[in-house]
């Protein structure tokens, strides 16, 4: 191996191991299980002892279509889907079920000349008829506790601006539905992002690297992104308008497009497809009013065929947001658009294909239910209201800034034994690592980071106590706080006329004029 060859190897080793450029565990972990559902003996209707099994109690299929139904499961999972592919095969069979729609020209094509002087049968995409997902990557979203949402909900109560953030988070299995997958959700990474009361678009962000190597550190990843589309209806009672339901829209074009794009970015990485990924478990989270004017939380995935038209670059946003259009011009001369189809019943109950130009966006959504569990989880610290919360990046704009002032309040409240809690908070994390006040190297963060990931105790106060990094940090806020203290004491004076205290900086005194000197 030559050493060009050598170094490429070894950058894609890199990436595969702090991306995340391989399977989640959680799909190891299913792939490995057999699935079946475990039934009882039905007392009615079997005529065995306990030991026998007959038709009425042998186990089922993950992907029983009665099943399914009688426990009122919409979609399948995924890997009960691969099951209902690879059925009647053996284990020892390497099959590979799945394939990507590619709704682009194929490029390279040898039998003749580049699009558009040339085009044939095998580089052209098939003609697309959209159907209603059957099964679903995820199949729940479980938010750990209030305090993650309420932190990112804070940002639209102070300024009533609408707001945009990353589920940071993991993929764990799903109990309630056969080879579930639920994706839990820890912490919001609020991105850069330009944002107003109807509107929010986001930015480059220079930390992004920085983040998915945070998140590597802590066995945690990007599990989705959310949004909030709120209208305050009564601010006295904290009551919001509901403008999403089913005879309006749940999610507009616009939305599926981001979402799609956002698919299509975090692909889902499987042994069971020749291209080793196949669709994605990148969920969408909307923060909007419900029909009882509260907050309420409602998760989505877009189809895999509607990530496949936002790939080609055909699907466009209308001015009604529950219709999309495809494209009836091209980007550029070398930008196919391929035929889009749907089908729905008309008055007489027929079904009958329609063409794509408008399409309802509901032919593209996939349902995820999202909530909290019962008893709240805390993968990081979370403060009590007294207490003053490490404030939350890029929130400048409504006054919130990360600086040594913050900072030194934050690391105030915390005793030299609690320094574990200190450090258990995904943006204090984030800030050492990307702060221009004291540079901390990559392992410096990596071991903070697995004491943090660990919840050892021991670990994180050694660090604190033998990282000079820290050391310095802490010394430049305690210089900082008893500047800022001396600046403040210097601005009161008091009067020689009245004796009266003033407080600010001032030519004359508040209370009877005299002058200073």
């Amino acid at each position: 191996m030559t050493r060009e060859k050598r170094g490429t190897f070894s950058l894609l080793v890199f990436y595969q191991i702090y991306f995340q450029e391989v399977p989640d565990e959680v799909d190891s972990f299913l792939a490995s299980q057999d699935g079946m559902i475990i039934r009882d003996r039905d007392s009615r209707m079997c005529r065995h002892n306990a030991r026998q099994k007959c038709t009425h109690c042998l186990p089922l299929d993950p992907y029983d279509e009665d099943y399914l139904k009688e426990k009122e499961i919409k979609h399948m999972s995924f890997h009960s889907y691969v099951r209902k592919l690879t059925a009647g095969r053996g284990k020892g069979h390497a099959v590979k079920p799945l394939e990507n729609l590619v709704c682009k020209l194929k490029p390279n094509c040898l039998g003749h000349k580049p699009y558009p002087q040339g085009i044939c049968s095998k580089c052209a995409p098939p003609m697309i008829t959209l159907n209603r997902q059957k099964f679903r990557h995820v199949d729940n979203i479980s938010i750990e506790n209030e305090d993650v949402v309420n932190r990112f909900l804070g940002f639209w109560r102070k300024s009533g601006n609408q707001r945009i953030g990353y589920l940071i988070g993991r993929y764990e299995p799903f109990l309630d539905v056969p080879l579930g997958i639920k994706a839990t959700v820890a912490a919001i990474y609020e991105p850069p992002q330009e944002s107003s009361s109807d509107s929010v678009s986001l930015v480059d962000d220079p930390h992004e690297k920085d983040v998915d190597l945070l998140c590597s550190y802590l066995n945690l990843r990007r599990v989705g992104w959310i949004f909030t589309d709120l209208w305050s209806a009564d601010s006295a009672k904290g009551t919001v308008h509901c403008t999403r339901y089913m005879d309006s829209f749940l999610l507009s074009a616009q939305e599926c497009i981001t979402a799609g794009s956002l698919q299509n970015k975090y692909r889902n990485l499987t042994k069971y497809c020749t291209e080793g990924y196949f669709g994605s478990k990148f969920v969408t989270l909307v923060a909007s009013g419900d029909q009882s004017e509260q907050i309420h939380f409602s998760g989505y995935q877009v189809s895999n065929q509607c990530a496949a038209l936002v790939d080609a670059n055909v699907l466009c946003p209308t001015s009604f947001p529950e219709l999309a259009y495809v494209r009836e011009k091209p980007l550029s001369p070398t930008h196919y658009i391929p035929d889009v189809h749907y089908t729905e019943k008309n008055e007489y109950g027929v079904e009958t294909r329609r063409d794509g130009r408008p399409m309802p966006v509901e032919f593209m959504l996939v349902d995820v239910p999202a909530g909290m569990p019962k008893e709240p989880n805390f993968t990081f610290h979370a403060v009590s209201s007294k207490e003053f919360s490490f404030l939350i990046e890029n929130r400048l704009c409504i006054g919130e800034k990360q600086d040594t002032d913050s900072l030194g309040k934050y690391i105030g409240q915390f005793s030299k034994n609690q320094f574990l809690e200190l450090a258990s908070n995904f943006h204090f994390l984030l800030f050492l690592k990307t702060n221009n006040i004291v540079h901390f190297t990559e392992e410096e963060i990596k071991q903070l980071c697995t004491a943090v990931r660990d919840r050892n105790r021991g670990e994180a106060m050694e660090w604190a106590e033998n990282t000079t990094n820290w050391s310095t940090l802490v010394a430049l806020l305690q210089h900082s706080s008893e500047h800022s203290s001396s600046e403040a004491s210097s601005d009161h004076w008091a009067c020689k006329h009245c004796t009266y205290v003033n407080t600010e900086k001032r030519s004359d005194c508040a209370i009877c004029g005299l002058p200073y000197e």
